[in-house]
């Protein structure tokens, strides 16, 4: 493959994504049936690490007791994934209904949540880092056809990299604040960093792809071109698109 896309939002765009060849679509959004009549490969998104506050299953993670930790920006809460109930939905609730549509495989959000709950509390949250590997695994055993996409989860990779058939990195060139819409560029510390994490992943599962997603207003064309070269230069695929990911941007300068 050399082209991937996100996209989240409701609206029909079979035409524009039909040119990609693997694409992540929302539970709900974009129908996947057209895409892989036409040979795109679609993968659906679930979140491992967090319930948003609107979902279906919010009722049942908080009477759980599974809600520790409550994130503003997403309006969503990060859940202890060490716990059996939280396995328990994932299989019987949250996977199969996000697959009902029809789907390639599964896209994975939110790993870094519950992985950073560790990180600042290592003794309350210990062990949250081991569970997060072993889900990834229970999951590519209990689905051994899917093809499965990891997002981030930089402390993970090296051990649930064998597992997954593709990592992304988000904001591998430039990002954008979310409130203000202003682009930045990743500093070259922060993509040494990012580079370094998928270079070990690889090393552990030779055929993992690399994909990378970076943030650039649609028009800013200069910095497109250069989200694309930079991450071509390193073996990645790249897209590039806006934090909402509710639009397809067609645009990609030739290799």
């Amino acid at each position: 493959m050399s082209t991937w896309s996100c996209y989240y939002g409701q609206q029909d765009k079979t035409e524009e994504l039909a040119r990609f060849d693997l694409v992540v679509l929302a539970v709900g959004g974009q129908n996947p049936v057209p895409l892989r009549k036409a040979g795109v490969k679609c993968l659906v998104y679930v979140s491992l690490g967090e319930v948003h506050a609107d979902s279906p299953y919010y009722a049942e993670a908080a009477k759980s007791g599974l809600l520790v930790s409550y994130n503003e920006n997403w309006n969503s809460w990060v859940v202890d994934i060490r716990r059996p109930e939280w396995k328990k939905m994932l299989f019987e609730q949250i996977i199969p209904d996000a697959l009902k549509a029809g789907y390639d495989g599964l896209f994975f959000d939110t790993l870094d949540s519950p992985i950073d709950m560790q990180r600042r509390d290592p003794d309350t949250y210990k062990g949250t880092e081991r569970s997060s590997v072993e889900l990834i695994k229970d999951i590519r055993k209990h689905y051994p056809k899917l093809l499965l996409c990891q997002n981030r989860g930089f402390d993970i990779i090296q051990r649930s990299g064998p597992y997954v058939d593709y990592f992304l990195i988000e904001g591998l060139s430039s990002s954008m604040d979310i409130g203000t819409q202003i682009r930045s560029d990743v500093t070259e510390k922060d993509r040494d960093f990012l580079i370094s994490k998928a270079r070990a992943a690889l090393k552990n599962n030779r055929k993992l792809v690399v994909l990378s997603l970076d943030y650039v207003p649609f028009d800013d064309v200069k910095n497109i071109d250069k989200a694309y070269d930079f991450s071509r230069k390193q073996g990645f695929v790249p897209y590039v698109s806006t934090p909402e990911l509710n639009q397809v941007n067609t645009y990609a300068p030739a290799p």
